[in-house]
C-alpha cells in the first residue's frame, strides 16, 4: 500500500503546487477512510505493511507550521497520527532555503509545534539540518547534516527519531551508509526510488498536490496509473532541482 508525502496543509495562494488546502485535504481523509483504509505513521507501516493492506503511511515533509494548524486539527477529529519530517535549523523560521519565484514565504513549525505534534502521537523524522542536498555535500557535511539533525531532535522530543527523508527525494549508496550510522532504520524519497539500493532506505512515496481531484486521489491511494504518477513525480522533481542549483551550485559545495 502507498506511502503519501504531503508537504504543506495552507489556504494561503502560492505559485508553488506542494501544497493542498484544508478542505482538499478533510476530502482526502475522507475519502480513504469510507473506502476502508487507515492511516499511520511510517514506523508503523513498517512494522505491519506485511500484514495489513489497507494501511497508508501519511508523511509530511519540510514540517511547516500549518501543520500543526490545519492538518493536526483534522486528523485528531479521526484519532489519525501522522510522521513528519523536521528541518531541525529551520525551527520557527521562514522557508528561505526554498527559491520561490512568487517570493510568498511560509514559516516552519517552532519547538513548540514539533513537541505538540509528538506529544499527540505523531512520529517526528528527520528532514536534515538545512535542507541541502546530501548527495552534493562532502561526507563531512553530510554526516552532520543526518546526524546533527537526528540528535537535535531527539534532545528536542525526548523520543527516538528513526526515519529520514531526503531533501529534494535525492539520495545515494553513500547517504544511506551514513544514515544507517547515524542510526536511522529507514528512509523515504518521492520518484527517484533507486532499484540498487536498500529497499528500507529507499522507500518510494506518492505525492499529494493541489491539483488532485478526489478522483485522482483515489487513484493514488490504489496504486493504479503508478507509471502516470511517476512521471509527473519526476517532473516535479526536476523542477525542485532548480532549488538545488540555486543553492549548492553545480559542483560540491565544501561543506
Amino acid at each position: 500500500m502507498p506511502i503519501l508525502a504531503y508537504h504543506m496543509v495552507e489556504p494561503r495562494f502560492d505559485l508553488s503546487i506542494t501544497r493542498v488546502k484544508p478542505d482538499q485535504f478533510r476530502r482526502q481523509i475522507e475519502i480513504a477512510l469510507a473506502s476502508g483504509y487507515r492511516f499511520v505513521t511510517l514506523r508503523e507501516y513498517l512494522a505491519q505493511a506485511q500484514v495489513d493492506e489497507k494501511a497508508v503511511a501519511l508523511t509530511f515533509d519540510d514540517g511547516y507550521e500549518s501543520i500543526y494548524q490545519y492538518a493536526l486539527p483534522i486528523l485528531q477529529e479521526y484519532d489519525i497520527r501522522a510522521t513528519v519530517f523536521v528541518i531541525s535549523h529551520y525551527l520557527g523560521k521562514m522557508d528561505d532555503w526554498d527559491v520561490n519565484f512568487g517570493g510568498i514565504r511560509f514559516r516552519h513549525l517552532d519547538a513548540d509545534g514539533v513537541r505538540a505534534l509528538h506529544d499527540a502521537g505523531w512520529e517526528i523524522g528527520s528532514h536534515t539540518c538545512s535542507h541541502w542536498d546530501l548527495t552534493r555535500l562532502s561526507a563531512a557535511g553530510r554526516r552532520e547534516e543526518v546526524t546533527a539533525s537526528k540528535m537535535e531532535l531527539e534532545r528536542l522530543t525526548q523520543a527516538q527519531v528513526q526515519t529520514i527523508s531526503y531533501p529534494f527525494g535525492n539520495t545515494n549508496a553513500e547517504v544511506i551508509a551514513d544514515c544507517r550510522a547515524a542510526g536511522y532504520e529507514a528512509g523515504v524519497v518521492m520518484g527517484r526510488s533507486h532499484v540498487e539500493l536498500e529497499m528500507n532506505f529507499n522507500l518510494s512515496r506518492i505525492g499529494v498536490y493541489l491539483f488532485d481531484s478526489p478522483g485522482l486521489f483515489s487513484q493514488k491511494l490504489v496504486a493504479k496509473k503508478q507509471k502516470m504518477f511517476n512521471f509527473i513525480q519526476r517532473g516535479i522533481d526536476f523542477c525542485s532541482d532548480g532549488t538545488v542549483l540555486v543553492r549548492q551550485g553545480i559542483g560540491k559545495p565544501k561543506k
